[in-house]
């Protein structure tokens, strides 16, 4: 898919591509889940379930669409987004 955005003086056309989630174990890593900026892909620990395995994608994938965000940001943003959306009853169903 394509973007366009205008500016006062040009116009930037860029592609984003869709983030690759990859389940796995990640105890030696030592780590819920792993983000990797450039290639678009996150990796979450295959044996988290729940509201710890939603907070977890949030997390990672804060860090693929907003790389300016300091860890920080991005423990409190995914903190307050994943408590919205457990209160709306979001849910991830195994299949």
């Amino acid at each position: 898919m394509y973007y366009v955005y205008r500016n006062w003086r040009c116009y930037i056309l860029f592609m984003r591509k869709k983030t690759k989630v990859v389940h796995r174990k990640l105890g030696r890593e030592k780590a819920d889940g792993l983000a990797y900026k450039g290639f678009a892909e996150i990796h979450i620990d295959e044996r988290l379930s729940g509201k710890n395995y939603l907070l977890t994608a949030i997390h990672e994938l804060l860090h693929i669409h907003r790389p300016e965000l300091t860890e920080e940001e991005v423990v409190e943003l995914s903190e307050s987004l994943c408590d919205d959306l457990w209160e709306l009853k979001i849910r991830r169903i195994d299949q």
